[in-house]
């Protein structure tokens, strides 16, 4: 189960397209609203109906969970006790932790990040994080994190969680659909 979560005020384009891609991959991907609540706003004011709350997949066994962006959607996982004691229970597990845009701000509050530890993130947002080793990179994996820069790069961002979950054959896959490429016969 891949988990992505939810708050309001999340970044659409960083939560559905990850939900998409993953799911065109064939993953067992859920929305997760850590609100309370199944629909949740995001920080354009589109309303999504998530699949479970939060409580609901506690105790269950994942392959990835996802943060994305939007500062208002990071603040409530930051907020929400809940969500610390999974992604504190998944670090330990060596479950593979991806965040986009300031979602990586969610993995360092939450203690997850070494000093060591390389990510990347939105520009500005790692003047907020004092813990780990900022690159200046669209995607950045080191051991179990996985993060990238901004909206721009979510697709990138899901490609290579394909690619990480499966194989590169499978990324190339989902990538060539995604564009509608063709192979040649």
């Amino acid at each position: 189960m891949i988990s992505i979560l939810l708050g309001s005020g999340f970044e659409e384009i960083e939560a559905i397209t990850v939900f998409d891609i993953l799911k065109r991959a064939g993953a067992d991907v859920v929305l997760v609203s850590v609100t309370g609540t199944l629909e949740v706003s995001s920080a354009r004011n589109l309303v999504v109906r998530a699949d479970v709350l939060l409580d609901e997949v506690m105790d269950k066994k994942h392959q990835m969970i996802v943060i994305p962006g939007g500062m208002g959607g990071v603040r409530r996982i930051i907020n929400s006790p809940s969500a610390k004691i999974l992604l504190q229970r998944a670090y330990i597990d060596k479950t593979k932790m991806a965040a986009i845009c300031a979602g990586p701000m969610v993995l360092e509050k939450f203690g997850l990040f070494s000093d060591e530890t390389k990510y990347t993130c939105y520009p500005g947002v790692e003047e907020e994080i004092t813990t780990g080793n900022y690159k200046e990179e669209e995607i950045v994996v080191d051991g179990q994190f996985i993060t990238s820069v901004a909206p721009g790069t979510a697709d990138n961002f899901a490609f290579k969680l394909v690619e990480l979950l499966y194989d590169e054959k499978k990324r190339i896959e989902v990538e060539k659909a995604w564009f509608g490429i063709r192979d040649e016969d």
